[in-house]
């Protein structure tokens, strides 16, 4: 997915002024950046939920994962899998809901039981039944316990590998950048800067610069 002149604002507030840059597949885009920059919004622009000014490249069928729920949460997930083979490859379904390891959940225990971790694990196998091109995930691990967490990472790292996709985590956990490699971007002074090294991204974000 590329950016091309991209400017982004909320309100008569310039966020992001001109971007010019592009991510990659098979690799995890970290985006950090400190609060009020404009993540979330920028998060919104790029699968059409606010507006920009230049050009996104490659964003046709991005998807937007939150920390929330959006799940109906009377659903099971035997009901959620019937749902998503009805309008998905069965195939496709069947691989994501054991790569996900949602197998160790009872098939009848109702969302709204669930934890938090198998509550976002029912969401990746809802939105990417799908088979998106771009999957931006939005504070995505935020209050997941450790072990959870760490399954999130393990899954999103194979996935990426195993599909042609491009992955943007904006994120402000920093144990999202220790569990899974990939490269890292910056949001200051209205751009979004690539920046060399894990090390060097984690100071600016502890330093808030």
């Amino acid at each position: 997915m590329e950016l091309i002149e991209f400017t982004l604002k909320a309100g008569n507030r310039l966020l992001l002024d001109k971007v010019n840059i592009q991510f990659d597949k098979h690799v995890i885009n970290h985006v950090m950046g400190g609060n009020g920059v404009g993540k979330s919004t920028f998060a919104k622009a790029c699968v059409g939920m606010h507006k920009y000014e230049g050009k996104i490249k490659g964003n046709d069928s991005a998807i937007l994962i939150g920390s929330g729920s959006n799940v109906p949460a009377e659903f099971s997930i035997a009901d959620i899998v019937k749902l998503l083979k009805k309008r998905f490859e069965s195939v496709r379904v069947d691989n994501l809901f054991e790569l996900l390891k949602l197998s160790q959940v009872p098939g009848n225990l109702a969302i709204k039981k669930m934890s938090d971790g198998q509550k976002q694990k029912i969401k990746l196998l809802a939105f990417l039944s799908a088979n998106p091109k771009v999957i931006i995930l939005d504070e995505f691990t935020n209050a997941l316990d450790k072990n959870s967490a760490l399954d999130l990472y393990h899954f999103l790292s194979i996935y990426n590998k195993m599909h042609e996709v491009v992955i943007i985590n904006i994120t402000h956990n920093l144990s999202d950048l220790e569990y899974m490699e990939g490269k890292y971007y910056y949001i200051h002074n209205h751009k979004i800067d690539q920046i060399e090294s894990k090390k060097e991204i984690i100071e600016m974000y502890v330093k808030g610069e």
